[in-house]
């Protein structure tokens, strides 16, 4: 019943929208700093490696979009616990998403953001009596999250966003990225 009164809410908002919105309909691609969070059963810890995503997409009006993304991790995290070490390393992650914005000026574009993903990464937990090391294949999940874009000028712009991409039984894969994007 509330995911029914949040889509009421979403289709009210873009029927009210603003029709001056200066972000135009088109293709896109962008560049974001991404700091992955990995949470494991296995670790209190939250584990941050960083990493970029390239992002490519066509928005088909003011209000509905696809997205397809491609990520790569550039850094691991290392952490130690009361029990070990706990170390986290993403190798790849790509995934393709349904884009709904609610335009509310002409700079400012709020959005959710839905699909599918596929990632690859290590795990690596290492305690006194010796190492435990857990490779995951490519695991797959359905994807969830929201951002707010900020246009700068008709076709560059900025955005900020907070990503669930995996949501397994025994971990999670999050991500909080900044980045840029230019339309053509």
């Amino acid at each position: 019943m509330k995911n029914g009164n949040s889509v009421k809410l979403l289709l009210a908002a873009i029927a009210l929208g603003s029709s001056s919105v200066a972000m135009a309909a088109g293709p896109y691609i962008g560049l974001n700093y991404t700091q992955f969070q990995f949470e494991s059963d296995d670790t209190d810890e939250e584990l941050k490696p960083d990493g970029v995503t390239l992002r490519a997409g066509i928005e088909f009006n003011d209000f509905i979009g696809l997205e397809a993304r491609g990520a790569t991790g550039v850094s691991s995290d290392k952490r130690s616990t009361a029990l070990g070490d706990a170390e986290f390393d993403l190798d790849r992650l790509y995934g393709g998403y349904v884009k709904l914005s609610v335009p509310v000026g002409e700079m400012v574009r709020p959005y959710i953001v839905g699909g599918y993903t596929e990632a690859k990464g290590e795990a690596k937990f290492t305690t006194g009596l010796g190492s435990i090391e857990r490779e995951s294949d490519t695991v797959n999940d359905e994807s969830y999250g929201a951002g707010v874009d900020f246009n700068l000028t008709e076709t560059f712009g900025m955005n900020v966003e907070y990503m669930r991409y995996l949501d397994k039984d025994d971990y999670e894969l999050n991500g909080i990225s900044v980045g840029f994007r230019s339309a053509f």
